[in-house]
């Protein structure tokens, strides 16, 4: 496995260092993909079979190869006493507050989530076997979210159908007793049928099991909240810094080089928000604002793409263009706006991918590389 870092990494991530604030005509992260994916190879045919990566699938069975072997009741056995343990540190009672998650739900395995939305041996509640199938659900949507962008970009849904299926087949024994995998998996062979026999047309059978159409039917966007909206929370949390620095007889500063002043804190403000205050599109921020969002928000996202791309083994060479369709398709419109990420960006990283995977399968195949020269 191949590691990335400052002094290797592509180019099209070294051209977006912070010049963002300081060089107009630097070329933004968007700009710097267009012009590196012009050199990729043309696009396939339409036929191009996407399917789950080698590294996506060995992915899946690691999160989950420290339960896998243990029997149900002792899944479930170990979950209620890890719910037990975080109700007494977080002075909870219930997995759900409000209809919202109350517990972080992020560390355990697929194997452990399905015991509890299972309910194994009757030890948890309504609401934490909500909470733990709507994990499931989470992951399953998070893991679909580049094949969606490649469908949506070629017409090509009988792959999202085959990664699905892909992905719904890694479920452990005590996942696939409950009728709501069989009735979904049954859907996702339904969907993908139907997908075959209307290319270029997302498939709807009508089942209201299939967790594919769900996922397209679903707001286009999860970031609900209102631009505006977005924008006075990060002016009051701003405003906020600017008060506490003011009580400390301190000025808000956001030059890390400054030696006085106090140093502003954009840790608790998500991408969203970052990219809302950079494009400044009400005036509501200061210059030294806007600048500073900017160069926060380049870093994050540069960090998110050396990390996508560090995860993927270096044997699958597809598998770093499909983190980089990830990454881009989880943006808000605001951050995409800012990093200059438009259609046809994403479009060629598709064309990239659909190539790489084509040769890849070829190769698997049996066909050898002379076959290309």
């Amino acid at each position: 496995m191949s590691t990335i870092t400052a002094a290797n990494q592509p180019a099209y991530l070294g051209a977006t260092t912070n010049a963002y604030a300081t060089d107009p005509s630097t070329p933004t992260l968007g700009q710097a993909l267009d012009g590196t994916a012009a050199d990729s190879p043309a696009a396939p045919s339409a036929s191009t079979n996407v399917t789950l990566s080698n590294e996506a699938k060995a992915y899946l069975a690691s999160a989950s190869a420290e339960t896998a072997d243990l029997p149900p009741a002792t899944l479930a056995a170990k979950a209620r006493a890890w719910f037990d343990q975080h109700y007494d540190a977080l002075g909870i009672s219930s997995a759900r507050l409000n209809g919202q998650t109350a517990v972080d739900l992020t560390g355990q395995s697929r194997t452990t989530l399905a015991a509890v939305a299972a309910n194994v041996g009757g030890l948890f509640s309504a609401d934490e076997s909500a909470a733990a199938a709507g994990e499931l659900q989470h992951r399953f949507n998070d893991a679909m979210k580049p094949y969606v962008v490649i469908a949506r970009h070629t017409g090509d849904y009988a792959s999202l159908y085959k990664a699905a299926s892909d992905y719904m087949d890694q479920a452990g024994a005590v996942e696939r007793a409950t009728a709501t995998w069989q009735q979904q998996r049954q859907a996702l062979l339904e969907g993908a049928t139907a997908a075959r026999a209307s290319f270029g047309k997302a498939p709807d059978t009508g089942n209201k099991s299939d967790p594919v159409r769900a996922l397209l039917d679903s707001s286009a966007s999860t970031n609900s909240t209102p631009a505006n909206d977005v924008a006075a929370q990060a002016r009051a949390l701003l405003d906020d810094q600017i008060n506490h620095a003011k009580d400390n007889g301190k000025e808000l500063v956001f030059d890390p080089k400054r030696k006085t002043g106090q140093q502003a804190d954009l840790s608790p403000f998500n991408n969203r928000m970052l990219a809302t205050v950079a494009l400044n599109q009400d005036g509501t921020f200061s210059t030294d604002e806007v600048r500073a969002a900017k160069t926060e928000l380049d870093q994050r996202r540069r960090s998110s793409l050396l990390s996508a791309l560090n995860s993927s083994n270096g044997s699958n060479v597809s598998a770093g263009s499909l983190s980089m369709i990830k990454q881009y398709a989880s943006m808000s419109a605001e951050e995409r706006s800012v990093l200059g990420v438009t259609d046809d960006v994403m479009n060629r990283l598709v064309r990239n991918y659909r190539s790489l995977t084509s040769l890849q399968n070829s190769l698997s195949g049996g066909l050898s590389m002379s076959s290309y020269f």
